[in-house]
């Protein structure tokens, strides 16, 4: 009769130790599902600065086709303290258009790598394009904190500022070969190709889209 109850006892408190188990392994589950689903999507992109234009045209389209917030980190490469002329031209070009097709809702960061790294410009309004123009202007005075890695700092500043129901998207925008470039002394027959290559992109952009002839007479 002892024995009956003991085993009785037994019983009755392994079911409870199997239900608990059982209650713990439903929670981590829940948990697990609940972590997955809220996981941060960040789309990435890489195009060099020669493309950067025609990238924008076919990725972004007008206001009025706007669906979805957008909330981009424009990772661009540096080889010195400024950009030349003809990058700066094709930078400022690509976020003057970016800016009439996205939204005050819009937001836009500037992260910079290479010959010096941080975050240039945090979550602003995709229409102020003055505040965009300063960066590509004055990119190393910009970064308020020296990194020592731009792109893994761009990619946790994104993380860190995930915009839950947005587009969140890194674009690493390269500009390859102009470190040997800026070491060559420059000449009156060099800065002919330069303005000559400029006017060319410029040319090329206005022929990608009319919308680009308003955006560069301003």
């Amino acid at each position: 009769m002892k024995f009956s109850k003991k085993n009785h006892e037994f019983r009755r408190r392994n079911s409870r130790e199997v239900s608990k188990a059982f209650v713990v392994f439903i929670l981590v589950v829940i948990l697990s599902f609940t972590s997955y689903a809220q996981e941060k999507t960040i789309e990435t992109e890489s195009v060099t600065i020669d493309n950067l234009i025609t990238f924008i045209v076919e990725h972004y389209n007008v206001k009025e086709d706007s669906t979805k917030i957008k909330h981009i980190t424009f990772l661009i490469e540096t080889y010195a303290d400024s950009f030349n002329t003809e990058d700066k031209v094709i930078l400022k070009q690509a976020f003057k258009l970016l800016s009439n097709r996205l939204t005050e809702k819009d937001l836009i960061n500037i992260a910079v790598y290479s010959s010096f790294n941080g975050i240039a410009h945090s979550q602003v309004g995709a229409t102020d394009i003055k505040s965009l123009l300063y960066v590509i202007e004055h990119p190393k005075s910009s970064v308020k904190t020296l990194e020592d890695d731009g792109i893994e700092s761009a990619y946790k500043f994104t993380k860190d500022n995930f915009v839950e129901g947005a587009e969140n998207t890194l674009v690493m925008i390269r500009i390859p070969n102009r470190k040997s470039e800026i070491a060559k002394t420059e000449t009156f027959s060099t800065d002919k190709k330069t303005k000559a290559k400029s006017n060319a992109v410029v040319l090329t952009a206005i022929a990608l889209l009319p919308e680009l002839i308003s955006v560069i007479k301003d």
